[in-house]
């Protein structure tokens, strides 16, 4: 093996993501995947975006935030719930047309079907009943119609 051997095997940066906080924001989808996680066996839906508008000053306009959904988990329908509201806000698409071969396109290759739509998302954190803390996501089309 030369001095190069195993460069293929390797990330080039480990960037730390950034996630949407609380704030309400205009977004620009950039792609939506499904990923597994390098130090468990669980799976995550992940909505990458470019924030055009923000109430939120720790996230400015121009950068680029995630949302990221743990697919199972403890609350599975739940997940399952917030990810379809998400897709019909990013797409337009009725409810009814939003099923497991919708998603899988959604999220297939490069994930591109949901590429360069604007949506809109409010993001509160609540308590929960044990006194952690978590983040709710309100997705609507940019046009602000289709609250959810």
């Amino acid at each position: 093996m030369g001095i190069f051997g195993g460069i293929d095997e390797v990330r080039a940066s480990e960037r730390k993501s950034v996630y949407l906080q609380p704030g309400a924001y205009d977004l620009t989808v950039e792609r939506c995947k499904v990923t597994e996680s390098s130090v468990s066996n669980k799976s995550f839906f992940v909505v990458e975006t470019t924030i055009m508008s923000s109430s939120n000053d720790a996230l400015p306009q121009g950068t680029r935030a995630s949302w990221v959904v743990r697919l199972g988990g403890d609350y599975p329908q739940m997940a399952l719930s917030d990810i379809k509201k998400f897709a019909i806000a990013a797409t337009g698409a009725p409810e009814e047309e939003v099923d497991e071969t919708f998603m899988n396109a959604l999220v297939d290759g490069t994930g591109e079907l949901a590429a360069g739509s604007l949506v809109q998302c409010v993001v509160e954190e609540h308590t929960t009943k044990r006194g952690g803390t978590f983040s709710k996501h309100f997705w609507s089309s940019a046009g602000g119609e289709d609250d959810n």
